[in-house]
């Protein structure tokens, strides 16, 4: 047998998928290479081993001995490739370098989306690294991401960009707010119904048109880029206006904001990891995303609903807290 060179390991594992889609034909498949692609690449391994490995004809496909033997001992090669990639990427991630990632702002409350969790297990695996997190608006954050300035955003997104590549997350739920002292806090809701329109509304400048077309106005009077600014807007009594009810829930429970007309009203939102095309290269940033999907999958403990307060006019200067169905919401 001559001595194997580096590019018979790529050699071994068309091999491997000829063995296992029981034939050229069928690895052709998986591959997508021609079949005389495939064949040259079996016949180039036979010739670098100095045995033959299968039969292949009209007869059908079938292993030789020496093929079966090959074939097994491939298994114990790749797993122990595999375990040197884990190795060597754990030393790559713990070399001092930087993970620039971007979120929108109010998400620390949303159960859906675990950020935090992900990023102290992402700090656990890879203690070196240096995390920059900056807390923008989707329009600054697909900005940065189309500049390279940033490596991942956790972010809504109403339009794709043909350049970025999209990694769906959680839901998160958009309510409609008043605050203790607004006309429409002691409101039924076929007042809710009627009359929303006659009211001041804050919308969110990233989607000031979206906000606008589901409440039946014109014009926006008054406008912000974060969360907080519009949750101080609201909270001022002036205006009613969207916020994400995990972020809401507090204030709700205290009575100080109010739900409006859940049913009518209420959206959820999908976020998602957002990165430029190619961007898992970065094994940062894969492995950011293996462990977001791994959060996500295995949920938060004592994760509880959202509290609404829609289906009812609030009892004196206090709303009803109602359980919504989930602890998410929309563009945040």
């Amino acid at each position: 047998m001559r001595p194997l060179l580096d590019v018979d390991l790529r050699l071994v594992r068309i091999f491997r998928t000829i063995v296992d889609a029981q034939g050229l034909a069928g690895a052709q498949l998986i591959l997508n290479l021609s079949q005389s692609r495939i064949s040259a690449s079996l016949s180039e391994l036979e010739a670098r081993l100095g045995v033959r490995l299968c039969r292949r004809g009209r007869s059908g496909f079938a292993l030789t001995e020496a093929g079966r033997a090959v074939y097994d001992a491939s298994r114990d090669l790749f797993e122990a490739v595999d375990k040197f990639c884990n190795k060597a990427g754990t030393v790559s991630l713990n070399l001092k370098r930087v993970i620039k990632l971007g979120a929108v702002d109010a998400l620390a409350t949303n159960a859906e989306i675990p950020l935090s969790r992900v990023l102290r297990e992402f700090r656990r695996i890879a203690p070196a690294v240096v995390v920059d997190l900056m807390i923008a608006g989707p329009d600054d954050l697909e900005a940065q991401l189309m500049e390279g300035r940033r490596d991942l955003a956790i972010m809504p997104s109403l339009a794709r960009r043909p350049e970025l590549a999209y990694t769906p997350l959680g839901e998160e739920k958009q309510s409609l707010y008043c605050a203790r002292g607004h006309p429409l806090f002691c409101a039924d809701e076929a007042t809710l119904a009627r009359d929303l329109s006659h009211h001041a509304i804050v919308a969110r400048g990233y989607l000031h048109s979206h906000d606008l077309k589901r409440l039946g106005h014109r014009q926006a009077d008054a406008t912000v880029e974060m969360m907080e600014g519009q949750l101080i807007l609201i909270l001022s009594g002036g205006f009613i206006g969207y916020l994400p009810a995990h972020y809401a829930a507090s204030w709700v429970e205290r009575g100080e904001l109010r739900c409006l007309g859940d049913s009518l009203f209420s959206y959820d939102s999908t976020f998602y990891a957002v990165g430029q095309r190619g961007a898992t290269e970065n094994p940062l940033v894969r492995r950011f995303l293996a462990i977001l999907a791994e959060c996500e999958a295995t949920g938060e403990e004592g994760r509880t609903s959202v509290p609404c307060s829609g289906s009812a006019a609030p009892q004196g200067e206090r709303g009803l807290a109602r359980a919504s169905d989930t602890a998410s919401a929309q563009p945040s």
